[in-house]
């Protein structure tokens, strides 16, 4: 009997203490199992705010790289561009959609920007932005050969002014382009007996200054600031030394009275008044934008191929030709207007 008593007093302690055992494992597992818990909720809070602020960043990136690609923008536009940006990479490709008009194309501009966390370059973001953008592929809105401010034209005898294209098929991916007005003006253009006036109408009368300046779509204040870069701003090129394929952009500050000395190509500002003297023999293939244009007497022999402008600055007078030819040629203002084609977002 004291034998039973024994055993029966040394297995109560024994169980007890297997019991608090096992709890005690079991509150510390849980305790662990809570912790990790714990650990694994703020660990993916850490890689969500961290990938939620990359992901920002990256759209940062690619919004950044767009405005980049589009304000930079200058002749022919690339297929694909790259930059390094806020901290990212920006991709940027350009896909053409529509030929608007013969001086503008529609774009569809894509920017894919991709940012990491230097500390975690595994968890690299990528956001993706697009807009349309058009390509003016020239600095003056084609609508006539002579586009000007004055009040009223007339074309005397000897002079020629031509809407239709002088452009022969093949010369260029525009020729030959679809006749245009000779002459775009504030007034009507009078043709006195000699003097010739064509296009498909020989003439657009448009009312007021604004209405050419706002139909020209011509950057006047930009191209004539001394802070926009030409080729040759105050000096004049020697064409013979110029690659044949160049169209140089030339900006004549004040007024100019070219000669047969300053015959070329390409994009030539005149900031002042363009006056042709008698017997000038001048001779121009491209662009000629003024800020007015004297008239020119029946010596006055000269030549546009072409496009002409003038008085974007201000409103002009009656301007009289009694010589002269300006000629629309559709490939001449192409080549020209390449050096100073840009990108311009749409907006709504």
């Amino acid at each position: 009997m004291r034998t039973e008593k024994r055993v029966s007093a040394s297995v109560g302690p024994r169980g007890q203490e297997g019991f608090a055992l096992s709890l005690v494992v079991l509150l510390m597992f849980a305790i662990g199992a809570v912790g990790a818990a714990g650990y694994q909720i703020v660990r993916l809070e850490a890689a969500q705010a961290l990938r939620g602020a990359e992901t920002t960043r990256a759209l940062s990136v690619a919004e950044g790289g767009l405005q980049w690609f589009v304000g930079r923008q200058g002749g022919l536009v690339p297929r694909a561009d790259t930059v390094r940006i806020n901290g990212g990479t920006a991709t940027i490709s350009a896909r053409k959609i529509a030929a608007l008009s013969p001086s503008e194309d529609l774009y569809l501009v894509t920017s894919v920007g991709t940012y990491a966390d230097p500390r975690h370059m595994h968890a690299a973001a990528s956001r993706t932005v697009s807009e349309y953008a058009v390509l003016k592929r020239l600095p003056v809105k084609v609508l006539a050969s002579l586009i000007t401010t004055s009040s009223g034209v007339r074309v005397g005898p000897g002079a020629v002014v031509d809407g239709t294209d002088h452009a022969v098929a093949g010369q260029c991916a525009e020729a030959p382009a679809s006749p245009w007005a000779g002459v775009l003006a504030r007034g009507n253009a009078l043709v006195r007996k000699g003097g010739t006036l064509l296009g498909a109408p020989p003439h657009h009368a448009m009312g007021s200054f604004k209405n050419v300046v706002e139909a020209a779509e011509v950057p006047w204040d930009v191209l004539t600031d001394s802070q926009f870069p030409v080729d040759h701003d105050g000096s004049w090129p020697d064409f013979s030394s110029l690659a044949g394929s160049s169209s140089p952009v030339i900006r004549v500050n004040g007024d100019f009275a070219p000669t047969s000395y300053h015959n070329g190509h390409g994009v030539l500002i005149v900031t002042g008044s363009l006056t042709i003297p008698p017997a000038s023999g001048w001779h121009w293939r491209g662009i000629v934008m003024a800020g007015a244009l004297e008239d020119v007497g029946p010596d006055g022999v000269f030549t546009v191929e072409g496009m002409l402008v003038a008085g974007q600055g201000a409103p002009m007078g009656r301007l009289t030709l009694d010589a002269g030819r300006i000629l629309y040629h559709s490939c001449y203002a192409a080549w020209a207007g390449f050096a100073l084609a840009h990108l311009t977002a749409v907006t709504s």
